[in-house]
C-alpha cells in the first residue's frame, strides 16, 4: 500500500473568478475524489500586481503521487480555467494554484504569513 501524503494547495483568480473557482474546485474533486475539503472562499486584494480583488481558497487532501506528478497536474487545471502566458503579462490571472504544503515539505514559505492563508488554515482538517 502506498502512504499518502498531506497535501494543502492555495487556489486564486482575479478574473471571473466565482466560475474559475468551480472549474478549478470541480476539476480536483475529480482528481482527489471525496478526500478533498475546500475552504470558504475569501475575497483578498492583490499583492504585487494592479488587478481586480482576488477570490482564494485552500484544499485540503491526500495524495499517493508524487510531488512532481502534482505540480504538472496543477498547471494543467490552470490551463483548463483559461490561464495563458499572454493574459498573465496583463495581470489577468484566471486561476493560480500553489502547492502550499507535500507532506511535511512546506512550499511558498512567504505564502504562509498572508492574512487570507493564516485565516483559511483555522479550517485545516489535519
Amino acid at each position: 500500500m502506498t502512504d499518502k501524503k498531506k497535501l494543502i494547495l492555495s487556489l486564486g483568480s482575479n478574473f471571473d473568478q466565482a466560475n474559475c473557482m468551480s472549474t478549478a474546485q470541480m476539476k480536483l474533486r475529480d482528481m482527489f475524489g471525496s478526500d478533498i475539503v475546500f475552504s470558504k472562499s475569501l475575497w483578498t486584494a492583490p499583492i504585487n500586481i494592479e488587478s481586480d480583488k482576488f477570490l482564494n481558497c485552500l484544499v485540503f487532501t491526500h495524495t499517493a503521487h508524487k510531488l512532481e506528478y502534482i505540480n504538472k497536474a496543477m498547471k494543467h487545471i490552470e490551463r483548463l480555467c483559461g490561464n495563458r502566458k499572454r493574459a498573465r503579462s496583463n495581470n489577468i490571472v484566471k486561476m493560480d494554484i500553489d502547492i502550499l504544503k507535500y507532506d511535511e515539505l512546506v512550499l511558498h514559505e512567504n505564502d504562509w504569513s498572508r492574512p487570507y492563508v493564516t485565516e483559511l488554515m483555522k479550517e485545516c482538517p489535519f
